[in-house]
């Protein structure tokens, strides 16, 4: 699946937060969305799904125009969401988290299903009766992770996935994110923590205000001293980076 927006333009009442803001992400690619708190990454998730509508500009799913169409529309193409927090069903078991998943895409076939979701996240198999408000932080990750793919979608934009992870469940959640590319999925990640989307992202868009300020492979954005810079990255004396 090939995602394309061309010059959005979205706005909070008054504050024009995307200015014209573009990226690309290609069939079966992890591309990340950088940029500090505030400069616009949210937004840009919102307005690619319809759940803020940016007022100018173009965003295609395969062609296929969304700017305008109803919410439900990208879900029904393929596109799935995961925002950043504990966005799950807190009274509902995690096996009726899935099932709720299932029936919001009932047309979409696919390889997904309880089963494989279950094969993906043993964890989640063990906790099937569980209440969703009573996980933890890292197995509430998983269930929407495997909430997502019980949608069979052909992309997943992941909103700020490791915000408020310890460190330990931030490396669980890097295994999740390769056992998804190795399925070919494209991922769109939005992430504060440069060091985390280098590790899984080939790509990467640097938004700054707004306004895409760079694009280019993760390598490049490391390579430029001033790049890190703007991510709040510094370089270490022995040459290596990090966060």
């Amino acid at each position: 699946m090939r995602l394309e927006v061309r010059d959005i333009h979205t706005y909070y009442g008054a504050s024009h937060v995307l200015q014209g803001a573009s990226l690309v992400v290609e069939p079966s690619e992890v591309v990340a969305l950088l940029g500090r708190n505030g400069a616009g990454k949210t937004t840009m998730m919102r307005s690619i799904i319809g759940l803020t509508r940016p007022e100018s500009g173009s965003i295609r799913l395969d062609g296929e125009e969304l700017l305008g169409a109803p919410s439900y529309r990208p879900a029904r193409l393929g596109l799935a969401f995961l925002p950043s927090g504990r966005r799950v069903f807190s009274s509902l078991s995690v096996e009726e988290n899935l099932e709720v998943a299932r029936r919001s895409c009932p047309r979409r076939s696919g390889p997904w299903n309880t089963e494989r979701v279950y094969g993906l996240f043993p964890k989640l198999a063990q906790l099937r009766r569980r209440t969703a408000g009573h996980l933890s932080g890292g197995e509430q990750q998983m269930l929407k992770i495997g909430r997502a793919l019980m949608t069979n979608p052909a992309m997943i934009l992941l909103d700020e996935p490791t915000e408020g992870l310890s460190p330990a469940v931030v490396g669980e959640l890097g295994e999740w994110l390769s056992m998804l590319a190795r399925e070919n999925l494209s991922i769109l990640l939005a992430e504060q923590s440069a060091t985390f989307a280098r590790e899984h992202a080939s790509r990467g868009y640097l938004l700054e205000k707004g306004t895409i300020r760079f694009e280019g492979s993760m390598d490049e954005i490391w390579a430029s001293a001033e790049l890190r810079s703007a991510l709040g990255i510094a370089a270490r004396d022995d040459g290596t980076t990090g966060a």
